[in-house]
């Protein structure tokens, strides 16, 4: 089964958390290009849930899927970074 494809509404979301960048390195005052990571809570394999935060290619492919319970020790829980993402992204 193919995945859906994301309506306008959640196009929109991805647009402002891709202009946001990625949460961790915004937490230690950087920007850097992000990518979309929804967050591992509750979901199956292969389901995706409707939080994600924008991390970048480093925090998201290297530190991320290569050892989840490291990079959450290291950098907080993802809805410990999707709760500081959410306050933080203002117009």
């Amino acid at each position: 089964m193919m995945a859906k494809k994301p309506n306008k509404e959640i196009r929109e979301r991805y647009k402002r958390a891709i202009n946001f960048g990625c949460v961790v390195c915004k937490k230690m005052g950087i920007w850097s290009e992000p990518q979309i990571h929804h967050l591992r809570i509750n979901t199956g394999m292969g389901l995706k849930s409707d939080k994600f935060i924008p991390l970048c290619y480093q925090h998201h492919m290297i530190e991320y899927h290569r050892n989840p319970k490291e990079f959450e020790k290291n950098y907080g829980l993802q809805e410990e970074l999707y709760k500081w993402y959410i306050e933080n992204d203002r117009d």
